[in-house]
């Protein structure tokens, strides 16, 4: 297991407990990588004067818990920036496990939140404003009424979104997150077709990136 940490990886290495700290990874100089985009771009690009865009932090570095690794004031074209690489880099990843775990519960949740994360991000452009909660039915709908599209190919997203939500979630957002839900709930999609929800999903993905101009971005 976990080869891409070396072979000789194993339970009884010691845990680096450094990388539990903001400030060790910054004075690292690494960064996630989206869909092959340097996070730190975005950092630098609009928030020169934080923490977490400086070249060098010994200043702060005498105390590693300085910085506890969030910030504020993020200037709305950069929030909009991080958006869409979260989505795109949901669907990179959805598009990557439908591959090698095509009947996999994970497979789906990660479907599921790209879908999620997408009708934010679009709401986002429009409203300025992030919609809260994990509700499918209700974020589709907001997104039908705030843009209000009139292309043939979005029909039936509203549909699926809310038959999907009621009748095999059972209003739970959480269903394949977790075994068990609220008000012993427990997970009963243990004779779902996976892969026929996926394949639902990476529709309404591949129609929303159309909608937006984003054909193409996905690597």
């Amino acid at each position: 297991m976990f080869e891409a940490f070396g072979e000789d990886i194993s339970y009884q290495d010691i845990i680096q407990l450094d990388g539990a700290f903001s400030v060790a990874h910054i004075n690292y100089g690494q960064s996630p990588v989206f869909s092959g985009n340097d996070g730190r771009l975005i950092a630098v690009a609009s928030r020169k004067d934080s923490l977490s865009s400086r070249k060098s932090i010994e200043d702060v570095l005498e105390s590693i818990e300085s910085f506890d690794g969030t910030e504020q004031g993020l200037k709305k074209e950069d929030r909009i920036e991080l958006w869409k690489n979260y989505w795109l880099e949901y669907i990179n990843a959805f598009d990557k496990l439908t591959q090698v775990l095509p009947q996999s519960v994970v497979t789906i949740y990660v479907g599921r939140h790209a879908v999620e994360v997408g009708f934010k991000y679009l709401l986002f452009l429009k409203k300025g404003t992030i919609e809260k909660g994990h509700d499918l039915e209700k974020l589709s709908k907001t997104f039908s009424a705030e843009h209000n599209p009139k292309e043939e190919y979005l029909e039936w997203i509203d549909e699926f979104c809310e038959k999907y939500q009621h009748y095999i979630e059972g209003g739970n957002a959480e269903y394949f997150r977790y075994p068990e839900y609220k008000s012993n709930l427990f997970f009963a999609g243990n004779r779902l077709d996976i892969k026929w929800i996926s394949y639902n999903f990476a529709l309404i993905l591949l129609k929303l990136l159309h909608f937006i101009g984003y054909d193409g971005l996905i690597k």
